[in-house]
């Protein structure tokens, strides 16, 4: 019997469970399949899916049909089905991302680590400092790289979708590291819009005054659930009014990977914080959309002399391993990225078995660390 047999489209993950489930005697090999629409039920698949899925296997002989149109599993094959799936292949996941990395890509990643150790399974890296095209054409070969299952740090760009989609549609289970449009996989992240809600309201109800938003708000579906939150809670507090006036508009990275050195984030935000900073009136209150913005306030607030504490009280995102470390030390949002790492693995394997037949989005809550800067 053919062992190396790969079935594409979306089928293949079920094919590889329908076939596990044949070698250990799930369905009797003395007695006749059950009917395409209890194997549906079963799998919660369509009776298409199911179809497709015995055909191919009719054709390669694992099957056959008898006088009566039943089928059945080919007695003659069976024995060699059964041995071919006594010993499974170890499943590959692979962790797929266009950056530097940096604690959050170093936080994932021992989550993925942490869970794959622990089930035994592989795991591999698509990497790319220098730009996102070396790592999509990459992704796009995960199947002939024997990659059975991947999470992707994702971009508003056509290219990802694309790429995306494509490699679902081949069979590959996918996950995207927070919600991506326009693409049909599973996706999961910290609940980046409750835990800004929390940190806006504490600035909020703390001193009684609107609060300004630094930060850009159009690199991924997280950065807008964070502004997304930022307005609920000046709109409910009753300064949806301020908004417009308190909220930056700026680019802060852009999309190429090669502005997105440690050193780069520094200077560039602190840039930015020096103008912004110097049209506010103290005292002033400002959520910043990730701690890297919060630094360059820092910095920023150091040049101008203002007293971040005192003039400027100020919230961060992500609560990076600098933020205890700053004077006065950073109140941020910690984002749990070991656990969203962990999950996103489990979330793989149970599709890579074809325990799950639909797209999921899963969150994972954060809390709001409080420390001196407000």
């Amino acid at each position: 019997m053919e062992t190396s047999m790969n079935y594409h489209g979306k089928s293949g993950r079920l094919t590889e469970l329908f076939l596990g489930d044949l070698a250990a005697e799930r369905f009797s090999p003395e007695e006749y399949l059950p009917s395409e629409q209890k194997l549906a039920e079963h799998y919660q698949a369509s009776r298409n899916t199911i179809r497709r899925i015995i055909g191919n296997l009719l054709d390669d002989g694992t099957l056959t049909r008898c006088d009566n149109h039943r089928v059945r599993i080919n007695p003659e094959k069976y024995h060699e089905l059964k041995a071919a799936r006594a010993v499974p292949r170890q499943i590959t996941l692979a962790f797929a991302y266009a950056a530097y990395p940096d604690a959050m890509i170093s936080d994932v990643l021992a989550g993925l680590k942490r869970y794959t150790a622990e089930h035994d399974l592989r795991l591999q890296q698509l990497t790319s400092p220098t730009g996102h095209e070396p790592m999509l054409r990459a992704l796009a070969h995960a199947r002939s790289l024997g990659i059975d299952g991947v999470l992707v740090l994702p971009y508003f760009m056509e290219e990802y979708v694309n790429v995306i989609n494509r490699l679902a549609d081949s069979g590959v289970a996918v996950a995207t590291l927070s919600e991506l449009p326009g693409t049909h996989c599973s996706s999961i992240c910290s609940d980046d819009y409750n835990g800004a809600l929390a940190a806006v309201n504490l600035l909020i109800t703390r001193y009684n005054r609107p609060v300004h938003l630094f930060g850009p708000r159009d690199e991924s579906s997280s950065t807008l659930d964070r502004y997304n939150a930022y307005c609920r809670a000046m709109t409910e507090a009753g300064f949806d009014r301020e908004i417009k006036t308190h909220t930056s508009e700026i680019e802060a990275y852009g999309k190429d990977p090669e502005s997105w050195t440690f050193e780069d984030k520094q200077e560039r935000t602190a840039e930015l914080a020096e103008a912004f900073l110097k049209k506010l009136k103290p005292p002033a209150s400002i959520f910043c959309i990730n701690d890297y913005m919060a630094q360059g306030i820092y910095r920023a607030a150091k040049r101008l002399r203002l007293e971040i504490g005192r003039d400027l009280t100020v919230t961060g995102f992500d609560d990076l391993p600098m933020a205890r470390r700053l004077t006065p030390p950073l109140t941020s949002v910690r984002s749990p990225q070991g656990e969203v790492g962990y999950q996103a693995a489990a979330l793989l394997h149970r599709l890579v078995a074809g325990e799950l037949n639909i797209p999921v989005h899963l969150r994972v809550p954060m809390e709001v660390i409080e420390r001196a800067s407000c």
